[in-house]
């Protein structure tokens, strides 16, 4: 063993490496955070992998169809007929065309009015009354005269979405005269717009608040400034360098990689903390002991447990590449990428701190004394050192407060256990959403601006059926739109089902196949023309369409109203069971494809359930491995899972059982939970098994572990809980959620390992749990425990 002179040279050696590191890393973390931040992008539609069915149908619909990236225009006095509507129209036109500083923002700005126009023209002439028929529900009001401007994105004008929404409401209000608050946007790129928005938002208010806070309570439990100093630094250096590799992997920054910067400062702050426990509980043994050796102590007790927990923890995020939503396996990644650099870091950078810190107060102990002689008090030279007093009274409590629960162990354990199990019976009605909309407070804009178009327009929640006709099928172009009018009509007449939009809403109906009359005749030949002309209204519209094998794709747009209480994958699968039946009998070969916002939504919410529970089951199996290996017991490893299991089926159970859908903030917290509870059994085991192997029985083992992990498992709590609630005071639900949901998982983690785990130890089955050379003394305490 090195002396303690040439130890306190490595780690000052250490200690300057460290420094070097954040010396790099600071500048790199502060710069490419930022551009990782400018990278915002959030379409849900796209965070499906591209090989999947439903993903690919939605790409292929999108090349081949214009009006995915559309967007809605409304204000109250946007009526047929009326000046405005063309005004408004006119002026976003130059928004269409490119300039020497950028290129153009919108592919194209058309109107219910300008709609309305072409239909009551030549070749259509459609009656006043039919048109509006045609046009309700979709660009026209059930009034019939509240209308709607659109206006659709090109590729550059999304990417940009913020300041290209904020110039369209701006050049609307300017050229019709109304306020910018009473014009209302829906549809993709206002979505977008607002979720990238408050996302960044969310970072931009909360992370330095939320700092600070942890600082605060860092400061307080640990009683040093320096030992704080070196944690948070890290904290934020991981931070910053989580945004910096969301960039260096070429993800584009979303409002599910927002969580990642609280989530490392938790995780690194709960790390630090517990190494900074080894080194007092080092410290408090023997007042007089040189710094060195209680920094030495400190490292041979912490560096087991603390890798053991880190190597859950980056477990439990692994698992989430298992995810497919790629977001989510990015996070996983990023997230355990960045716990093993900053804990890598903390043991570069905390021995040199606590050597330091010794000093400085081994030097106020002294002082103290001196003090404690001249005031004739009883202090003496092997009193604790005066700031360390507080944690032995703290610890002392947490050993009493225990002990109450360990007297009734089969009471505690089996209390805990109808718990459980209560709360896992909520774990299959556990359900997803994706749903932008609901992500905002019930009085934010997007809600108000929602609730517009669904009073004023119609349904707002976009689905598409793709009627797809071979070449060789039902070749006569009449016959074709015969079957699209068939599909449209039924549409319109079913519940819950508006807005529908196709070829039908262009051409009059066709004639019966049995008409010869002359008018018939006329009228074959008017639609034939309009459906085969390339610059007829209809294919200006972009409704029907040719794929790369030659097959002739027909478009039917419908919509489904906003409302929470809709179960859209249900009425998606009715509107699909009403479809298909008549598309069958139509001939061979032809074939729905169902694609749209619904069929998006709806599988990334089931790709999400799905594949939440598939990662936690992986993280669980190889977690429960680790500590069956630690524990050298198989049956061991598993009831030392149960304090473990016990926070997250306790919570995402209730959220089952109250109806509580899992949002895009709280999806990640299942495998994260699961990684942070284990970090305190294992720290808890850890000193558990040396007291028992020092000859202890159960009971006291658990509570001599309890009094030594205590302080730190309460610490790291208090820390990694309350620092994240800052981010609660977000109006971003998947941010506020996120907050709340790990502070409920942490505290319940707590509960666990302060209540669950030591009853555990108690009760018979923490015969499993102790180390065999130590089981007949465990035994015998027991018995001994029992007569008392």
């Amino acid at each position: 063993m090195k002396s303690l002179g040439d130890q306190a040279t490595t780690y000052r050696v250490r200690f300057c490496i460290g420094l070097l590191a954040v010396c790099i890393l600071g500048p790199l973390a502060a710069r490419d955070s930022t551009r990782a931040l400018s990278t915002m992008y959030n379409a849900p539609a796209l965070w499906l992998p591209e090989d999947m069915p439903v993903r690919k149908q939605y790409d292929d619909f999108s090349k081949l169809f214009q009006g995915q990236d559309v967007l809605m225009i409304g204000w109250d006095d946007a009526k047929i007929g009326s000046e405005e509507v063309d005004a408004a129209a006119e002026a976003l036109l130059p928004l269409t065309q490119a300039t020497p500083d950028r290129p153009a923002h919108l592919a194209g700005v058309s109107s219910g009015q300008r709609v309305y126009d072409v239909l009551t023209s030549p070749p259509t002439s459609f009656s006043d009354r039919a048109t509006r028929a045609r046009l309700k529900g979709s660009l026209i009001g059930e009034d019939g005269e509240q209308t709607i401007v659109l206006a659709t994105f090109t590729e550059h004008g999304n990417l940009n979405r913020q300041d290209v929404l904020a110039e369209v409401r701006q050049i609307v209000s300017d050229s019709i005269g109304v306020p910018e608050d009473e014009i209302y946007t829906a549809g993709p790129p206002t979505d977008g717009a607002l979720v990238d928005a408050e996302a960044q938002g969310s970072i931009d208010r909360f992370t330095l608040p939320s700092v600070i806070v942890g600082a605060l309570i860092c400061v307080f439990c640990l009683r040093s400034i320096v030992l704080t100093a070196i944690i948070i630094v890290v904290a934020v250096i991981g931070q910053g360098m989580s945004l910096a590799m969301v960039l260096y992997s070429g993800i584009e920054m979303n409002a599910i990689l927002i969580v990642l910067p609280p989530l490392v400062f938790v995780l690194t702050a709960s790390a630090g903390i517990h190494l900074c426990n080894y080194y007092r509980d080092a410290m408090c043994s023997d007042p007089n002991i040189d710094p060195t050796a209680a920094t030495r102590q400190a490292m041979q007790a912490g560096i087991l447990p603390c890798w053991l927990a880190a190597t859950t923890t980056i477990i439990g995020l692994g698992s989430l590449g298992l995810v497919r939503l790629v977001p989510v396996s990015a996070f996983g990644f990023i997230a355990a990428g960045s716990v093993f650099g900053t804990l890598l870091l903390l043991l570069l950078l905390l021995p040199g701190a606590m050597q330091w810190h010794g000093k400085r107060h081994r030097a106020k102990h002294r002082a103290a004394l001196a003090k404690a002689r001249k005031s004739e008090t009883s202090e003496t030279e092997d009193d604790p050192l005066p700031v360390e007093k507080w944690r032995s009274q703290i610890g002392h409590a947490w050993e009493a407060f225990a002990a109450q629960f360990m007297r009734y162990p089969i009471i505690v354990v089996t209390f805990f256990t109808i718990i459980t199990a209560i709360a896992a019976s909520g774990l299959p009605q556990l359900t997803t959403s994706v749903n932008i909309p609901r992500m905002f407070p019930e009085n934010s804009r997007i809600r108000t601006d929602y609730a517009w178009f669904e009073e004023h327009i119609g349904p707002t929640i976009n689905a598409e059926v793709v009627v797809q006709f071979p070449p060789d099928s039902m070749p006569d172009s009449i016959d074709r739109f015969r079957l699209v009018r068939d599909v449209d009509d039924h549409l319109r007449s079913t519940d819950l089902v508006g807005g529908v939009f196709s070829a039908r809403s262009f051409l009059p109906s066709p004639p019966s196949k049995k008409s010869r009359s002359i008018r018939s005749t006329v009228l074959e030949a008017n639609i034939r023309k309009q459906l085969e002309d390339p610059d007829s209204p209809l294919q200006d519209a972009g409704y029907i369409a040719i794929d790369n094998q030659g097959n002739q794709l027909w478009r039917i747009s419908f919509r489904f109203p906003f409302d929470e209480a809709i179960d859209y994958r249900t009425e998606f699968q009715r509107v699909q069971a009403e479809v298909i039946p008549i598309l069958e009998e139509a001939g061979e070969g032809i074939s729905p494809q169902f694609t749209g916002g619904v069929p998006m939504t709806t599988e990334s919410q089931d790709v999400l359930l799905q594949d939440l529970f598939r990662s936690f089951l992986a993280a669980f199996g190889i977690v429960a491995i680790i500590m069956m290996l630690l524990l050298r017991s198989f049956l061991g490893g598993l009831v030392a899972m149960f304090p473990n299991l016990f926070p997250t089926i306790t919570l995402f159970g209730t959220m089952g059982l109250l109806e509580t859908p899992l949002d895009i903030g709280s999806v990640m917290t299942a495998s994260v939970a699961l990684g942070i509870a284990v970090d305190g059994t294992i720290h808890f085991l850890t000193k558990f098994q040396n007291q028992s192997r020092k000859g202890k029985g159960r009971t006291e083992a658990s509570l001599a572990a309890l009094h030594k992990c205590g302080p730190a498992m309460w610490q790291t709590t208090a820390v990694c809980a309350i620092s994240p609630l800052v981010y609660g005071l977000s109006d971003f639900q998947p941010t506020q959620r996120f907050a709340f949901m790990m502070f409920g998982l942490l505290l319940a983690a707590l509960i666990g390992d302060v209540l669950l785990l030591p009853a555990l130890l108690a009760s018979p089955l923490g015969r499993f749990l102790t180390p065999k050379t130590a089981q007949s003394k465990a035994n015998a305490d027991n018995i001994s425990s029992v007569t008392r």
